[in-house]
This record gives structure tokens, C-alpha cells and sequence, in this order.
């Protein structure tokens, strides 16, 4: 996305919430992504509003579901690789898995759940991401 530093990440996260009534016109095609994930989370809002308590706030380790700002950096991954259609296929998955998915909310968590498997497998193995095991599973959730 755009760094590995807790402060900067979230920091950037609560600028972009900040910015959306102030200047919207004027939103990077990131700081949109950002926007985007938060609007589809108004159950993460009251934390952003919070303003500065929001960067300093420890969420347990081993609930990434449970941290708002990893789950929003999911997202905003999720955005970035199908606006560059990579891994290659991945738009057209997303196409499928939006026929039988109830809203594209529920069609990116499906996509996410892949997502978020592929970086704790990583994480584990202390590499760098298969694409091949994540675009299989992300073809195994639109039913290919």
C-alpha cells in the first residue's frame, strides 16, 4: 500500500477521513480507495472521529479482524490490484464472484478472505506472497 509504519499508515488513514467533507475535488485516487473502504465501515467512523486517540490505539495481535486499520488496508489492497488487474485475472474473478455475491461489499470480503490467507500464509513461511495459491483461492471463491 503505501509503507509498513503503524503511525504513518494510520495517520494517512485518518488524514484521508479528515479530507473527504473539507476536499473531496481534491482526493488522490488512494486517499479515494481509502474513502471508499471507510464509507462501506461506518462502524469504524466513531474511531476515526476520534481523531488522534485513533493512531494510538493497540488492537490485539492476533484479531487483524478486529483492527480496523488492518481491515481497511485490506481493502485498499484489494482496490489497488484490481485497478491494475494483478495478480493478472483478478478483475475477471472479481466480475464472478460480483454475479453471485448479494452487494460488492460482500463480493470484496470474499475476495479479502483470500487475501488476508495468502499474507498470514507468507507471513509464516517468512516470503513474499504465492500468487498462483492466491489466485487459486480467489478462483475457488468464484466457484471456477
Amino acid at each position: 500500500m503505501f509503507g509498513n509504519n503503524r503511525e504513518e499508515i494510520r495517520g494517512f488513514i485518518l488524514s484521508c477521513w479528515n479530507k473527504r467533507e473539507h476536499s473531496p475535488l481534491t482526493l488522490s485516487a488512494l486517499e479515494q480507495h481509502v474513502i471508499r473502504a471507510l464509507q462501506l465501515h461506518p462502524e469504524y467512523q466513531p474511531l476515526l472521529d476520534s481523531g488522534e486517540d485513533a493512531l494510538q490505539r493497540d488492537f490485539a495481535a492476533a484479531a487483524d479482524a478486529g483492527n480496523p486499520f488492518f481491515h481497511i488496508g485490506l481493502h485498499i489492497t484489494l482496490y489497488e490490484q484490481l485497478d491494475c488487474d494483478r495478480p493478472a485475472g483478478i478483475r475477471e474473478i472479481y466480475r464472478k464472484i460480483l454475479q453471485s455475491s448479494a452487494d460488492h461489499h460482500q463480493a470484496e470480503h470474499r475476495l479479502i478472505s483470500c487475501l488476508q490467507q495468502s499474507l498470514w500464509e507468507a507471513r509464516a513461511r517468512n516470503a513474499m506472497p504465492d500468487e498462483q495459491r492466491y489466485l487459486e483461492c480467489l478462483r475457488k471463491s468464484a466457484g471456477q
